[in-house]
């Protein structure tokens, strides 16, 4: 059976790998692998601008550094997993470039990652098939499980299926990232606090009468230690490859704590997921501990749909779940019968229960905010968690139950062509009986002492036959989806070589052009419908290291929700966002300032005159607010006159924040629309506390003039933006704005000093000025604390090393 399972498994992937080959072949993204090919891109420009990999300033640059594509600049890897990047990134560099350039044809990184996600995706039924055999089952129903592990099917959920993962679909790769690692971290949690991962150890604590062996004692210890290890290699690299699916992944180990309902077992096992638990976080503290400290700089989006935060609730999750539609869209309910028999299959099953416990965890959760309100929000992280992807937990704690669900099904087919069996016999014994009178006791003993075999080939033949119906039926679908995403591929790639020398030549004329943003449209406007291929010009451009402004709205930068208040009519939006460029189709009504300069084939670029990354504002007032109420009251002050007259507040998410002295004006934001002045803020005049609307009580200070500072010169060097200003006399309150989004990882140097730095509307950086001509200069850094604990956790880990081997040496 071993080598049955073999072939199932080898075929399977096979199978996978010709199915979704045309991936490999993918020339532009429509979805989300075109942010993720992107932030690839970036990490390899800090590779080649670094001195990476020998210079001391490669590694802290690589898990830290400002994304400047999209939402005006965000050090997207101070937030979002970065190691895949890192990973891939790394290993094109070291190894596939240097060996593709012995060939006629080099590989390029963009093809380099559509081949690491395409093995990713094809091969996920290897970790699959590995973590059903480490949890006990056997070879042949571990087999079929990583099969149908590749077939699940709804309509975008967001779960495993395919839809999440291939072009036609969302495109989800850092979920991919995660969840391949996933069920072996959880295999390997689930064999650590099992009686079968702590060995003789277990064993021999809890009543056997004579003692170990030193040697016995010290195998079973290193196994034990081995698969704990295991346990937090695995669960680490699902939560490098996405946070997301790591809370997923170390929630869903909950349930292995209750193997058993012994007090003193599940408080020993709580201590053990503990254990693992801490060393996952000490591993990842580098990345995950200035996460928490500096969550106010990561916003959540309005733009995102109600769903996504709080789920679909109870009678829509369980309507889902018999409608076939989360494991079985647009085919009969095959793995949906599976599960449910699987899951009262292992139900009453000691060793495998926790299994069912942890399908059952993870429907109660899908269920959402909108079945248990703020109760959810107890949990750390949920509060800004999209819910809606607790699928992914249903999805994967169903993996455990299939093969249990197959296994009864064999067995169901064994007991039945047994008794068929035995009524036959019994009937053709009393017909071929000499003896009219003989009993039916009697026709039975032949069945007891014959032999099995026959029974046991048509018992084959019939598994044989049903798991082919099966898996045709199951299959069908997943080719029907892969088959016209396949097409769809091919025909985008004919409609992106159609123009894709006029793309490079208008690329070639912006390289040549001074560095600044660009704007292709949106996706609510012309901007939907302008593509190279099937790919939006708002998507590609990101992926081509360009700063575009306008790209779908993100859930992170504090300039991602306002920005979208750019209109193209109104040059001063233009100027607020350093849009220098526009890339269209045609002059759909912009700016009568912005000047056709050349045309490429159906593309036309358009240059509009900005200020460039610096400015000179005022900033009479200041307004504090948390990552969630100041979007309006923006808003608001992008309509107003003041904004207009340059007049840009300054704003903190502090909770308490540093007042410049002079404000005419200081507020504190209560709500997304209320506010109140003199509320006790330190620097804030000695007022009556009161509630007002933004609406109803206008906010803003209105200038005195407009400051008719000048931009002398301005360069870009890595991460470096150096400006030259001049700032006339008499100007009160005066600020140097940098437009870029406002972080505390920004060094600032005035005329060569580092001074201190302030947010100012929309939520940029800037710095207080002085009359007279001034250099300001803003660096993005690599966070200190990230790099101090990066640095602790490699002395830890050499440090570790070093006595596992004087220990292992001295014990030899």
């Amino acid at each position: 059976m071993k080598y049955v399972a073999y072939l199932i498994l080898i075929a399977n992937i096979i199978f996978n790998l010709w199915l979704n080959f045309p991936e490999t072949k993918i020339l532009a993204d429509p979805n989300d692998n075109i942010f993720q090919f992107s932030l690839v891109n970036r990490t390899n420009w800090v590779w080649q601008n670094y001195g990476c990999p020998l210079s001391l300033s490669c590694l802290p640059n690589l898990i830290d550094h400002l994304v400047p594509n999209w939402a005006e600049g965000y050090p997207l890897p101070f937030y979002y997993s970065h190691i895949p990047q890192i990973a891939i990134v790394s290993s094109y560099n070291l190894i596939i470039k240097p060996l593709s350039s012995l060939f006629s044809s080099p590989i390029t990184l963009y093809t380099y990652y559509n081949w690491s996600r395409y093995l990713l995706f094809t091969l996920f039924p290897i970790p699959v098939y590995l973590a059903l055999r480490i949890v006990g089952l056997n070879p042949l129903l571990s087999s079929l499980g990583a099969f149908f592990a590749s077939q699940f099917s709804t309509d975008g959920l967001y779960g495993i299926d395919p839809p999440s993962f291939l072009w036609r679909g969302y495109g989800l790769t850092s979920q991919l990232y995660g969840i391949f690692f996933l069920p072996l971290g959880l295999a390997f949690v689930y064999r650590a606090l099992s009686r079968r991962g702590e060995a003789m150890l277990f064993e021999h604590a809890h009543g056997l009468e004579s003692r170990p062996s030193r040697d016995e004692f010290g195998k079973c210890a290193k196994k034990s230690w081995l698969t704990s290890a295991a346990a937090i290699v695995f669960l680490t690299l699902t939560t490098a490859g996405h946070l997301g699916i790591g809370i997923i992944g170390i929630l869903s180990t909950i349930p292995f704590i209750f193997l058993d309902l012994n007090l003193k077992n599940i408080i020993l096992r709580a201590k053990k997921l503990l254990f693992v638990i801490c060393c996952l976080f000490l591993v990842l503290a580098y990345w995950l501990i200035p996460i928490l400290l500096n969550n106010q700089y990561h916003i959540v989006s309005f733009w995102d749909p109600i769903w996504k935060f709080n789920s679909y609730g109870v009678y829509e999750v369980v309507r889902q779940f018999l409608q076939g539609e989360i494991f079985d869209w647009k085919r009969g309910p095959i793995i949906t019968i599976l599960v449910m028999i699987g899951f009262f299959n292992i139900i009453l099953n000691t060793s495998l229960f926790p299994f069912a416990l942890l399908f059952i965890f993870w429907v109660f959760f899908y269920f959402g905010r909108t079945t248990w309100g703020g109760l959810i929000d107890l949990i750390p992280g949920m509060k800004d968690f999209h819910q809606h992807r607790f699928i992914v937990g249903v999805h994967i704690a169903s993996l455990f139950l299939i093969p249990s669900g197959l296994d009864y099904i064999f067995r169901l087919v064994r007991q039945t062509l047994g008794k068929i069996t035995n009524i036959i016999e019994i009937v053709s014994n009393l017909k071929n009986s000499p003896d009219g009178h003989r009993g039916i006791h009697d026709a039975v003993i032949p069945i007891k002492s014959g032999t099995a075999s026959g029974q046991n080939i048509i018992f084959y033949i019939l598994s044989i036959a049903l798991v082919s119906i099966l898996s045709y039926f199951t299959v069908k679908q997943t080719m029907d989806y892969a088959s016209l995403n396949n097409r769809w591929i091919g025909e985008a790639n004919t409609a992106y070589k159609y123009d894709e020398d006029n793309f490079q030549n208008l690329l070639s004329r912006l390289d040549s052009l001074p560095y600044s943003r660009l704007y292709a449209g949106r996706p609510g406007n012309w901007g939907k419908d302008f593509r190279l291929g099937s790919t939006q010009l708002y998507l590609l451009m990101g992926s081509y290291g360009y700063d575009i402004s306008q790209f779908l709205p993100e859930t992170w930068s504090p300039l991602s929700e306002n920005e979208q208040n750019f209109d193209e009519r109104v040059a001063e939006d233009y100027d607020l966002l350093n849009i220098k460029y526009i890339v269209t189709d045609k002059n759909h009504d912009f700016t009568v300032k912005a000047k056709l300069d050349n045309k490429y084939g159906p593309f036309e670029l358009y240059t509009v005159p900005t200020t460039g990354w610096f400015d000179v504002v005022t900033a009479p007032q200041f307004v504090k607010s948390d990552k969630t109420n100041f979007i309006n009251i923006v808003h608001l002050w992008h309509q107003s006159y003041p904004r207009r007259w340059k007049m840009h507040p300054l704003i903190s998410v502090e909770k308490k924040p540093l007042i410049p002295q002079g404000m005419q004006k200081i507020l504190e934001m209560k709500d997304e629309v209320s506010y109140s002045e003199g509320s006790g803020l330190k620097g804030a005049k000695d007022l009556t506390p009161s509630t007002k609307n933004i609406f109803s009580d206008y906010p803003f200070v209105f200038p005195e003039s407009t400051p008719s500072g000048k931009i002398v010169s301005e360069k870009v060097e890595r991460q470096t933006y150096t400006g030259t200003v001049e700032v006339p006399n008499n100007c009160r309150n005066c600020f140097a704005m940098f437009k870029m989004s406002y972080h505390p990882d920004w060094t600032v140097k005035l005329d060569g000093n580092v001074t201190g730095k302030y947010a100012v509307f929309p939520f940029y950086l800037a710095v207080p000025i002085t009359s007279g001509t001034h250099t300001v200069e803003f660096t993005y850094q690599p966070n200190r604390l990230k790099i101090i604990l990066m640095i602790g956790e490699i002395i830890i880990l050499l440090t570790f090393i070093c006595f596992r081997f004087y220990k292992k040496n001295k014990l030899s």
